[in-house]
């Protein structure tokens, strides 16, 4: 079915672009046919007069006087130049004493751009302004064709059916007056979630078809953006330029994680700031103002802030934007290990009276007989879960599967069928916004769930480890076979059991 348009161009009376009702005529100039046809003695073309002046010349005595009697005025007004104008006559008249009829929503979509026009001005839609009565299309072909898109999609991932008729109807919001070529930001889409549909979802869909333009500002530029605005702009430059080359990677420079680029800045902000009111550049700084930026520090505070310190010169100094890095030969000292310290029993006892649903008891049981890592935890694939032969593979090392374990994910396998049957996810861990899709879950989310008991997951993975070097000896080689650590961490565990036992055998003499 073909979606009737009513032609748009410039009518060859007054020069208006619109709507051409009849001949190359909009509405308006329809009706100054009725007047002779002479010279206008404005701009001095053959066309239709009304006391003596065309249309155009007409409304631009308008535009200049802004009055609307001008019959006395016109040969008083200056007419040296001429003004094009929009028309906007798209109303018919009724007759008298004929009653206000309601609107009627038309069959199809009215078309006032043709295919392949450029836009004459660009306007944010209001999304939130729409009717079905009015506005809805169901034939628009762009509509049809997200539809069966999103159809497809919910069969890929196992949607719930009231999860696509929420992407249908923010479908038909969005889609219904588009027009070929156009684009849809993210950021218009958002409004539509006060309507009841799903934003998410449906900007998945519009990013399929390629009409989708994501201007989300990603979290780390907005933090980024915040956080340089304290700093004059040439210096603020050039931390930008060290925090983005470090976070994308460089020829000369690794890629690092943006956790590891807020850590660094956090420490060294206030440095920066200070240099601020004195610098406007990098170069000026000297080894002098470095050691007095650590002046007040102590511990790891100290070390944070000259290994971030001496992140940024050295990457200037290799990019050749500095002559010389003062950070060099200043030692940023050692600083001894923290040993892990056991829990306490009422410690252990509110874990197990907060982990009251499968979910919580097998993050529980993961982390403190396993001691899997919160990463570990978030990258566990259903796969890496052999119930039948008992083992379990965590963080790319396998081991044996215990029983308490196993009877947990038995537990948990069925809980989380039932609760979304139709889920794709080959994670093993999943909440009610990555059943959707094939996503992990968050480090925030995961952190949440005991986070009421004042213990975090690293604290019950850590007492785990200690717990097996207290019951099996001080042995590094054994704790790095069994959780598969590093052997810097499993010496750092003995040591700390062997602490623990020496103090332990001085308070029972």
């Amino acid at each position: 079915m073909t979606t009737p348009t009513v032609p748009a161009g410039s009518c060859r009376y007054c020069l208006a672009w619109g709507v051409i009702i009849r001949n190359g005529m909009c509405r308006e100039c329809i009706n100054w046919r009725v007047w002779h046809r002479q010279r206008c003695a404005g701009c001095r073309r053959e066309v239709p007069l009304k006391h003596g002046y065309c249309r155009l010349c007409h409304r631009q005595a308008l535009l200049q006087m802004d009055r609307m009697v001008i019959r006395e005025m016109m040969p008083e007004v200056d007419l040296g130049s001429w003004q094009l104008f929009l028309s906007f006559s798209l109303g018919t008249r009724r007759a008298r004493g004929r009653p206000r009829q309601p609107p009627v929503a038309p069959p199809g979509p009215v078309t006032w751009q043709l295919p392949g026009q450029l836009a004459l001005f660009s306007a944010r839609p209001d999304y939130l302004r729409f009717t079905r009565a009015r506005h809805a299309n169901p034939h628009n072909p762009t509509l049809i064709e997200a539809k069966h898109a999103a159809r497809r999609l919910a069969e890929a991932r196992g949607w719930a059916w009231w999860i696509l008729r929420e992407i249908n109807d923010g479908l038909l919001v969005l889609l219904s007056g588009h027009a070929p070529g156009d684009t849809i930001a993210y950021s218009d889409i958002v409004p539509i979630d006060q309507l009841g549909h799903n934003v998410a979802h449906t900007a998945e869909v519009l990013g399929l078809l390629g009409i989708l333009d994501d201007d989300r500002i990603p979290a780390f530029d907005a933090w980024l953006q915040r956080k340089l605005t304290l700093l004059t702009p040439p210096l603020a430059n050039e931390i930008e330029l060290w925090a983005t080359t470090l976070r994308d990677g460089g020829p000369r420079t690794l890629q690092r994680s943006t956790d590891t680029i807020r850590n660094y800045l956090d420490a060294t902000l206030p440095a920066l700031i200070d240099w601020s009111t004195r610098y406007q550049h990098l170069r000026e700084v000297t080894r002098q103002d470095i050691k007095d930026a650590t002046v007040g520090l102590t511990g790891l505070k100290r070390k944070r802030a000259l290994v971030g310190l001496r992140s940024i010169f050295q990457f200037h100094k290799g990019a050749g934007h500095l002559f010389q890095d003062p950070t060099t030969r200043i030692n940023t000292g050692s600083i001894a290990p923290n040993l892990p310290t056991p829990l306490r029993p009422e410690q252990f006892e509110a874990l197990v009276n907060h982990a009251t649903t499968p979910l919580r008891r097998l993050i529980l049981a993961l982390t403190a007989v396993h001691a899997a890592r919160p990463t570990a935890l978030r990258g566990l694939l259903l796969d890496d879960t052999g119930l039948p032969d008992r083992r379990i593979t965590i963080g790319g090392h396998p081991r044996r599967l215990d029983d308490l374990t196993a009877r947990t994910i038995t537990q948990y396998l069925f809980y989380r069928h039932r609760r979304w049957p139709h889920t794709i996810n080959p994670h093993l861990i999943v909440n009610e916004h990555t059943a959707q899709n094939e996503k992990p879950v968050s480090p925030h989310w995961l952190g949440d769930q005991f986070r009421g008991t004042g213990i975090t997951l690293n604290q019950i993975r850590m007492d785990r480890q200690l717990e097996e070097a207290l019951t099996h000896g001080p042995d590094a080689l054994h704790l790095a076979a069994v959780f598969g650590i590093s052997e810097r961490a499993a010496i750092r565990y003995a040591n700390a059991a062997k602490a623990f036992l020496e103090s332990s055998l001085e308070q029972n003499e």
